[in-house]
């Protein structure tokens, strides 16, 4: 049988671990003598080689310390999902926070230097190997020189982020451990209520969804004043960086995501037009189910003649291994060893954080997954996603450290890549039709998430930030918004809607991204455009698919998605026809779905 909870042990053996205590005094003493260094580096201006030589050894020197600096902070936050009220995963996390904190602003003034360089000179710097090693991620930040506050100033944003910005995202953390709810007459946290929404019985969707909606209404002005918060701090920086070019927060979020705003209006502007799909995808899932009042209680539930067996964990493993092993043996041999090694934490604990994720260490380069795992199809599927992000980082894991950081909109690639292989291996292998719906079940579920409710989330977003300009937001103005956006997205294909979603949805309160949703769908019709043209090319008998799958992954942290799309398929992604060619394939799946027999 396989752990179901992570063996960090190789990393440090404990949160208060002596090994741990003294890779921070380490780092501590290494940082105190590499500010000692900075003060040399308006002695090295103007001379090309001393520069270089100077910013050479300065990203020697950073690099030990942003290791432990980032293994400390993955650490301190693996334990806090596994009990968000564990004190010492808090008080760890902050040290690790201001330590990285301390090293940017000790970076800060070679950042300024080198995003103001002229041209020749910093084309120049970046033929040097371990210098051009950060090329792309400095290309790419120098398109926003203009938006560079003075190196103090920079210094104050970074210092001031630890216990202010961030402070905020860590409240909602904290409030995620705290809620208490009382389901079916048991106890529960809010990752375990949460998997109640799949329950194939209706009453006990509803008392979830009720508890969890009542949970989140009674630290409702908490949570008001984390948006708030999140939001004023991200205008207000923007006013203050904008003083020859403002940009909105789309503009700013499009950067992070490296897509250009053309892009991001084409995907939105044929999801729009493909709404429709979703919202048959829920009609559809309404009539199996005999319902004719789809609720948001409902969103969740499996389909009516899903078989009431849980999958164990074990062969929940060998289900995501075997499909991706169709596809790639490596990815199915990967799978194995995530679990093998104890880089996945599936086992429910008390006060656990809610949702999925993976995560990864800097040194050694490890990634680690978090899931909730109940024995459900969901479940399986959700594991397998998690799995995509961590084949992701392990084909990267030989590269430098700036080039194993790709923006969410290709991240989301990768995991829903791997949902795709796993749901096409299992609907071709169904042995009854009973098997068949739940694969298509989940693929019509897919469109209605995809479709309607992640637009929905950047609708609401977009209407919070223009509210929070004009002044603060309160809740019951978050709840008219929310029920607004889902309005436009789901029109008649529920008969309510889910006024406390702005609450309840962590993205919505993470501290350093804005707009954590259109990745989503960025990442599901990217990918199936990916896995359809990787596909043909399979069945034609074409060599090296696999490993041209790979070389796709590796460059996510080595170019634009423009870029990327145009090296690896070929295709315009500012383009609506890339678009439309995905948003085929889900037609064609809601279509499969919908002549299944009844």
């Amino acid at each position: 049988m396989y752990q179901q909870q992570w063996n960090n042990d190789h990393i440090y053996p404990g949160l208060d671990s002596p090994e741990l205590e003294a890779d921070m005094r380490a780092s501590r003493h290494a940082l105190e003598e590499l500010a000692s260094y900075m003060a040399g580096l308006d002695g090295v201006r103007g001379d090309d080689v001393a520069l270089q030589d100077f910013l050479r050894e300065v990203r020697l020197r950073a690099r030990d310390i942003r290791h432990i600096g980032w293994n400390v902070a993955i650490l301190a936050a693996c334990r806090g999902s596994q009990d968000a009220r564990d004190p010492q995963a808090k008080q760890l996390a902050s040290r690790a926070r201001a330590l990285n904190a301390d090293l940017f602003k000790t970076l800060a003034p070679v950042d300024d230097l080198m995003l103001a360089l002229p041209e020749e000179e910093f084309a120049a710097l970046m033929r040097d190997p371990l210098l051009g090693e950060e090329a792309y991620r400095l290309c790419h930040e120098r398109r926003l020189q203009d938006q560079r506050l003075p190196v103090a100033a920079e210094q104050l944003v970074i210092g001031l982020g630890t216990d202010g910005l961030h402070a905020w995202g860590n409240l909602y953390n904290d409030l995620v451990g705290k809620i208490r709810l009382t389901i079916d007459g048991r106890e529960m946290g809010l990752a375990e209520a949460s998997n109640l929404l799949s329950s194939p019985v209706r009453a006990l969707r509803l008392e979830a969804f009720d508890a969890i909606s009542a949970g989140w209404e009674g630290e409702q002005e908490t949570v008001a004043a984390i948006l708030n918060a999140l939001n004023g701090w991200r205008l207000e920086l923007a006013r203050q960086r904008g003083k020859t070019r403002v940009l909105d927060a789309l503009d700013l979020s499009c950067h992070q995501s490296h897509i250009e705003r053309a892009t991001l209006d084409a995907l939105m502007s044929e999801t729009w037009r493909a709404r429709w799909l979703g919202q048959r995808a829920l009609g559809l899932m309404a009539a199996r189910l005999g319902l004719d009042d789809l609720g948001p209680e409902d969103l969740f539930a499996p389909p009516p003649a899903a078989s009431s067996r849980e999958i164990p964990f074990e062969e929940a493993i060998e289900l995501i291994a075997d499909a991706f092993s169709r596809f790639d043996p490596e990815m199915g041999a990967f799978a194995r060893m995530m679990a093998e090694q104890g880089w996945i934490d599936a086992a429910p604990t008390p006060n656990r954080r809610t949702g999925a994720y993976c995560t990864k260490f800097a040194a050694p380069v490890e990634p680690r997954v978090f899931v909730t795992y109940a024995g459900t199809m969901d479940n399986v599927i959700t594991l397998a996603h998690e799995l995509g992000h961590a084949w992701h980082n392990w084909v990267i894991r030989d590269l430098p450290m700036s080039q194993r950081s790709y923006p969410m909109t290709l991240a989301e690639t990768a995991s829903i890549f791997a949902e795709t292989l796993v749901r096409s291996a299992l609907f071709e292998q169904a042995q009854s039709p009973e098997d068949q719906l739940a694969i298509a079940w989940a693929e019509a579920d897919g469109a209605a998430t995809f479709l309607v409710n992640i637009p929905a989330r950047f609708d609401f977003e977009q209407a919070l930030v223009a509210e929070r300009a004009q002044g603060y937001v309160p809740a019951e103005r978050l709840k008219a918004l929310t029920d607004e956006a889902w309005g436009r997205w789901y029109e008649g294909s529920l008969t309510r809607y889910h006024p406390m979603f702005w609450a309840a949805k962590a993205h919505f309160s993470i501290a350093g991204l804005g707009f954590y949703n259109y990745p989503y769908l960025f990442g599901y019709l990217f990918s199936l455009g990916v896995y359809q043209q990787l596909m043909s090319r399979k069945a034609a008998g074409e060599e090296g698919v696999a490993e041209a799958y790979r070389a796709l992954l590796r460059d996510t942290g080595r170019m634009s998605a423009e870029d990327l799309v145009a090296k690896h398929l070929g295709q315009d992604i500012r383009e609506a026809a890339f678009w439309q060619g995905s948003l085929a394939q889900v037609a064609r799946a809601v279509e499969r779905f919908e002549q299944l027999p009844a």
